[in-house]
């Protein structure tokens, strides 16, 4: 069994740290871990607390009469080898360490803090992640032992991050985004477990679709190129890199004691590993998100599909600059859409509607470009629901409300129905849409598995994404 399988999915927890004092790290983490409906059985162990947050206290780990399948640390940097020891001699072999202060910091100290606690683990065979982390989350088993609340749990993307904070602290605008975790790994300093293991680890994670990594250096380059290329040949990998100016090399040293190389340097390593490399934080989302929901297009051929001029120029133009295409449909089949279009559409590819309050008509349009074979995919702009436009409407027409929660009922029906013509094509579809998943609209959208993003060149380079991987397998296959 990978270390990483247990660690992530325990049976049951002690953690170190938490006590009665709301204002303390491992009390927030405690509180997380119990408030996000973990099933396992929670230990906190505290010297002098008798109970900790309505849960039975224990002097040590050895008082707690079973052992243990993970400990987590958020101690006082001094004691910590001396607490790992203590878990080691009672036969705990999972750890994360929160604690800081270690190779990070800036001196010999920190350096021999961190070499002995690797030699402690090492000893008795402890395999752990950190120092200097902030937890894990897992929604398979509703573990969230990170610092902050409610994690987006339910997804398919995995992320494993040499920064705390983006695995825990992104959790608001993941949830505003509506896209879901299923797993998130804070590896810290990286003094046992890194990056490799996780990926090992990750690759055999069925319900896991997509990989996402930060890195601020890779520690073992050979072994991540050889593990990130067998992980590729099943699930993509996207990873931003923040090490290669002077600046952020600077920064990754004092974050996490990482030696960071040239952006070349890493450009060529992450080609060589089969990896996405993506700009920043909400570009490297935005490509899981379509990657762990999508099938991959079989060509470069895109329909645009929209209700308004300018949205459908954009995607258009913004489409080809990441290496797409628009192609003009044929005869054929502008003759077949002219047919149960209005006399202002444009049917020549945007398909441009104009202003149609006939939603359901996208279902059909859709179904039409994918059954004639000239597209590999499609985007879709003007998808709105009467709750969308209705507010003030309704206000001058109080008739109107019992007419919408009819409409409603079949709205949410076609969006289904919208959904399903893209699986039953087994090609990807991408909506854009200014509205947010305070939209009923596009909340069902994304609950059934079509991303929705805010502008055209993101829509855009999200469905590159797809065609990037493709070729990515393509070329570990041939090898």
């Amino acid at each position: 069994m990978h270390p990483l399988q247990q660690l992530m999915n325990p049976s049951s927890i002690a953690i170190y740290g938490a006590s009665n004092n709301p204002m303390k790290m491992g009390s927030i983490q405690l509180a997380n871990i119990l408030e996000t409906g973990y099933r396992g059985r929670v230990y906190p162990i505290h010297r002098s607390e008798e109970t900790v947050m309505g849960l039975p206290a224990y002097r040590s780990i050895a008082e707690v009469g079973e052992t243990v399948d993970l400990a987590q640390l958020v101690l006082p940097t001094e004691v910590v080898p001396e607490m790992l020891e203590e878990c080691g001699e009672a036969g705990v072999r999972r750890a994360i360490i929160i604690s800081g202060g270690f190779k990070e910091v800036p001196g010999e100290l920190g350096v021999e803090r961190e070499r002995r606690i690797r030699d402690v683990a090492a000893r008795y065979g402890i395999r752990f992640l950190g120092p200097n982390c902030v937890g894990i989350m897992n929604s398979l088993c509703s573990l969230n032992s990170t610092t902050i609340v409610e994690p987006p749990m339910g997804g398919s993307i995995a992320f494993a991050s040499q920064s705390g904070a983006y695995t825990a602290m992104i959790n608001p605008y993941l949830r505003a985004q509506g896209i879901r975790m299923c797993q998130t790994l804070s590896v810290g300093n990286e003094a046992d477990l890194d990056l490799v293991n996780c990926l090992d680890y990750l690759r055999n994670v069925e319900e896991v679709k997509s990989i996402g990594l930060y890195v601020e250096t890779i520690r073992r380059p050979r072994e991540f190129i050889t593990a990130a290329r067998e992980t590729a040949r099943v699930k993509p990998i996207v990873a931003i890199y923040v090490g290669g100016t002077e600046a952020g090399s600077r920064s990754s040293l004092s974050h996490t004691g990482a030696i960071s190389g040239p952006d070349e340097l890493y450009d060529g390593l992450f080609r060589q590993a089969g990896v996405i490399r993506a700009e920043d934080l909400d570009h490297m989302f935005d490509l899981l998100w379509i990657l762990s929901m999508q099938p991959p297009p079989a060509g470069r051929r895109m329909a645009v599909i929209t209700n308004s001029g300018g949205p459908g120029s954009s995607l258009a133009y913004h489409l080809e600059k990441a290496g797409l295409e628009a192609p003009a449909f044929s005869a054929r089949l502008r003759e077949r859409l002219d047919a149960v279009t209005g006399p202002l559409t444009f049917t020549g590819n945007p398909i441009d509607l104009t202003f149609e309050t006939n939603i359901f008509i996208f279902k059909q349009l859709l179904e039409m470009v994918y059954e004639s074979g000239e597209v590999d995919g499609a985007f879709i702009y003007g998808i709105f629901g009467a709750p969308d436009f209705m507010v003030n409407l309704k206000k001058r027409f109080p008739d109107l409300q019992a007419m919408e929660d009819t409409w409603d009922q079949g709205y949410q029906s076609f969006l289904g129905e919208l959904v399903a013509v893209s699986s039953a094509y087994a090609k990807p579809l991408v909506v854009m849409s200014f509205l947010g998943t305070h939209s009923s609209s596009i909340r069902s959208l994304v609950e059934n598995g079509v991303p929705v993003y805010p502008s055209a060149v993101r829509s855009a380079r999200a469905m590159r994404s797809l065609l990037d991987y493709v070729r990515i397998r393509q070329g570990i296959s041939r090898e």
